[in-house]
């Protein structure tokens, strides 16, 4: 009788354990689940980034086609435009941040805004890596 009740207080034990072990992974998966989700929005951001910058780039480029006296439409605020004449192509006017505006040449300013693209470019590859890695280790959990 001894020995049953010991056997019964050893599979309790284990059984706790087990069930300790299980509640363990499901946190850690939650977790993973939580850095993925930020990943992924970090990767959503990073992708309008690129498109924006690559807008811009296209924008530049076309600009520079144009002729002094052109007509163009300047934009006045998101959506909102005004017929302008165009008086330079060669020069453009950027934010270069705490509100200060310098001119650029249209080659520096493209330049300039590659080097952000592949600034940006790498930051999307660590977090794809990184993402990846979180995946990798809710695979493991899930073994």
């Amino acid at each position: 009788m001894a020995a049953k009740k010991i056997v019964k207080k050893i599979e309790a034990k284990d059984n706790d354990a087990k069930k300790e072990f299980e509640q363990n992974k499901y946190v850690q998966l939650q977790l993973i689940d939580q850095q993925a989700r930020q990943l992924q929005q970090y990767l959503h951001t990073f992708d309008q980034q690129l498109l924006e910058i690559r807008s811009v780039i296209n924008s530049i480029n076309e600009l520079a086609k144009l002729k002094k006296g052109d007509t163009i439409l300047a934009p006045i605020a998101n959506g909102i435009f005004i017929k302008a004449k165009l008086e330079d192509n060669k020069e453009v006017r950027m934010n270069v941040g705490n509100n200060t505006v310098v001119n650029k040449s249209t080659e520096d300013a493209i330049k300039m805004l590659q080097s952000q693209e592949a600034e940006v470019t790498q930051y999307r590859s660590e977090v794809i890596a990184k993402l990846d890695e979180l995946i990798k280790q809710a695979e493991e959990l899930q073994k």
